[in-house]
């Protein structure tokens, strides 16, 4: 597979410094495609028609300097973390210093550089710029999930007090027809916020097994995940069919539990008639495509991103569930290396796919690296 080029942007108002730095970009073989840009003015432009995973920045430029650039990039959605490298003919230890706070990774003398130093301080910059994009959008995410869950676990956490409150008031009054009532009603508050408590622990610890990956069946892991729901199973009157499915490196424990999750949905959200679910397996070229397909009342297409999402319930009314359980199986699927989607059904009803690769343990030692 081709190596992707890494996008630089090299702002220099020298059009020999500009050739030169080019010229010793490519003499070393380095993975770049470089543009150009002589001033902050076209720079800041060409940032905003493009992403790059660094700039190679001068720091003297002729309507200002490479710091105000560095400053407007920090507050610019998405050019926040790219990397930095300054350059410079005439450094010191002040402006270096204005640099590495601003963001830049690495400051570099015009008089010191060659193209191995700068391949080597601009790759650094890129892993470093990726490892903060990383981060930030860990943030966002526990942000998010955290706001998600405080207003989850605020609902039945009302209802408990609600009700309590209501059986104080008959207690106080001797008005104890009701009384049975609410305190059930607040047990059934309490026993969702305890299920919803213990969800919310199994999404956050997903997707750092304890265990090894290991060569398995994928008959016998939904055979496992099929026992789990026999019950379950038995009272809907589901009919499950089960193709040749391939043996795989995998996670097992994670893999019982992602099949556990899509039977279990679609048992959960079916139609009036009984439940049809049909698990199947295609082959392509560096991974397979496993289904698991039902007839029940389907997803519609402005939803089947929003599943996925912690926390988010299409169908709030009579459906037992916390909305934890495609975003669980979308962790199970990074632990894998795989992605899961969903897509519809000409007779009705849902797919829901996922891939899995051939080779596990290359996956993640290219994915190391």
């Amino acid at each position: 597979m081709p190596t992707r080029l890494r996008d630089v942007l090299l702002v220099d108002d020298s059009r020999a410094d500009r050739r030169f730095i080019t010229r010793e970009l490519k003499r070393c073989g380095s993975p770049y495609h470089v543009d150009t840009a002589d001033t902050v003015a076209s720079a800041r432009k060409m940032l905003m028609r493009k992403h790059y995973d660094c700039v190679l920045l001068d720091y003297s430029l002729p309507d200002s300097d490479g710091l105000s650039l560095m400053e407007g990039m920090n507050n610019t959605p998405g050019n926040g973390t790219t990397g930095i490298v300054m350059i410079t003919g005439e450094g010191n230890e002040k402006i270096a210093a204005q640099a590495i706070k601003l963001g830049a990774f690495e400051y570099l003398s015009k008089k010191q550089i060659d193209g191995r130093r700068l391949s080597s301080a601009l790759d650094r910059a890129i892993e470093h710029s990726r490892a903060k994009r990383t981060l930030e959008h860990q943030r966002v995410v526990m942000e998010n999930f955290a706001s998600s869950a405080a207003h989850d676990l605020a609902n039945p956490l009302s209802g408990v007090i609600g009700f309590l409150t209501l059986a104080q008031q008959g207690l106080e009054k001797k008005q104890l027809d009701r009384l049975p009532t609410y305190i059930e009603n607040a047990m059934t508050s309490a026993l969702y916020m305890k299920q919803l408590v213990t969800d919310l622990l199994h999404y956050a610890r997903t997707g750092t097994s304890a265990d090894n990956a290991e060569h398995i069946d994928l008959n016998d892991t939904v055979d496992t995940a099929i026992n789990v729901l026999d019950k379950a199973i038995r009272e809907a009157g589901a009919k499950i069919t089960v193709g040749p499915l391939p043996t795989l490196e995998i996670y097992p424990t994670e893999l019982v539990q992602l099949f556990q999750n899509l039977i279990g949905n679609a048992l959960k959200y079916r139609s009036a008639a009984l439940p049809c679910i049909e698990i199947s397996a295609e082959e392509n070229d560096d991974h397979w495509v496993i289904t698991v397909a039902d007839n029940g009342v389907g997803v519609p297409e402005k939803f089947r991103e929003d599943i996925f999402v912690p926390l988010h319930r299409l169908f709030n009314e009579n459906v037992e569930g916390s909305g934890l359980g495609l975003a669980i199986c979308t962790k199970i699927m990074d632990l894998h290396h795989g992605d899961i989607w969903c897509e519809s059904r000409e007779e009705g009803g849902s797919e829901f796919k996922f891939s899995l690769p051939k080779n596990l343990t290359q996956e993640e030692n290219t994915g190391a690296a």
